[in-house]
């Protein structure tokens, strides 16, 4: 249990989310060498065990380097798309992430750069699933200036100035989602479309906090695992909520949408998590209930995937016998 608690943060990052997203890039390529890619990349999961460390943290990087591989393949294909160049440009973000973890052994020094590759994957798969939409040229070049704030943000001292362009960046960013976004439209439907946009936009005002406690607070502990949270739970794992009912079926090899409105449950005890984290950690409430927060975000997510699993299994089998 201690080695999680450690590297819970690698964990969860490189080994779930860069796994995740790994096989989600490498289904539609085709080339059945490239599922070796995930499956190394999952390996990292060996540094829960005592004394393997660093050969996690080798798969980690040896994933992430992957995953440049992947988009590059990419974009030989679509040289221009602007959405592909936000992803490449957080798969260099992880890769420099991991790397990191390994010469330095430092996390607070490695985050803002895992900040930076969900914030680029994520907001890259905006595009690419938006690409329809009237937004010009003009607008997608502001986003373009508001995410290279954030890479300066990263690139300065991050606990001394560097912070607050990227706090800058993050709230511009989640500001520019809620605005050029399917999000508003998407609330007037019924559904999942409705059940995703509500999803994706807790993750955008979540983007928005995370920018303005990175601004608003001081270099601090609390202050540290306040922003880390609201971010990683609060704005990479709700957009995984949003994204979940489109993607898995595609993993699996399906092409339905699976929802059902029990899907707002984990959502809502995910959001109330985070919540409660932050007021504990400015000692709002009781600091021990930050402990309970973490518990109630793992069981949103495992209920999530569990609920998102069963609608999966359910439609299927319903297509099958009608």
């Amino acid at each position: 249990m201690n080695e999680i608690a450690v590297h819970h943060g690698a964990i969860m990052v490189g080994g779930f989310l860069g796994t995740l997203i790994l096989l989600e890039k490498v289904i539609p390529l085709k080339r059945p060498v490239l599922y070796l890619l995930p499956i190394l990349n999952s390996l990292s999961l060996v540094m829960l065990v005592p004394g393997f460390y660093y050969i996690g943290l080798s798969f980690l990087v040896i994933g992430s380097a992957g995953l440049l591989v992947v988009f590059i393949l990419y974009l030989r294909k679509q040289p221009n798309d602007l959405s592909l160049i936000f992803m490449l440009v957080g798969a260099c973000c992880q890769i420099i992430g991991h790397s990191l973890l390994i010469a330095k052994q430092f996390y607070p020094l490695v985050f803002p750069w895992w900040m930076g590759f969900i914030l680029f994957i994520i907001v890259g798969e905006r595009l690419e699933l938006s690409k329809f939409l009237p937004v010009t040229r003009k607008n997608k070049n502001i986003l373009v200036g508001f995410a290279l704030l954030f890479l300066m943000g990263i690139f300065l001292p991050f606990h001394g100035i560097g912070k607050y362009f990227a706090g800058i960046s993050l709230i511009s960013v989640g500001l520019w989602l809620i605005r050029h976004d399917i999000i508003s439209v998407a609330l007037k439907k019924d559904g999942l479309t409705r059940f995703s946009a509500y999803a994706l936009l807790a993750g955008c005002l979540s983007l928005i906090i995370t920018g303005t406690l990175m601004i608003t607070l001081p270099d601090l502990p609390f202050a540290y695992d306040a922003i880390v949270h609201t971010f990683f739970l609060g704005f990479a794992f709700t957009m995984i909520f949003a994204h979940g009912p489109f993607i898995l079926p595609g993993v699996l090899g399906f092409t339905i949408k699976p929802y059902h409105p029990l899907l707002y449950f984990p959502l809502l005890t995910m959001l109330s998590s985070i919540a409660l984290r932050i007021l504990a950690d400015m000692a709002i409430i009781p600091h021990f209930i930050r402990l309970w927060s973490g518990l109630i975000s793992v069981i949103s997510i495992l209920l999530y995937f569990i609920i998102l699993l069963s609608c999966t299994v359910a439609k299927i089998r319903n297509e099958k016998s009608s």
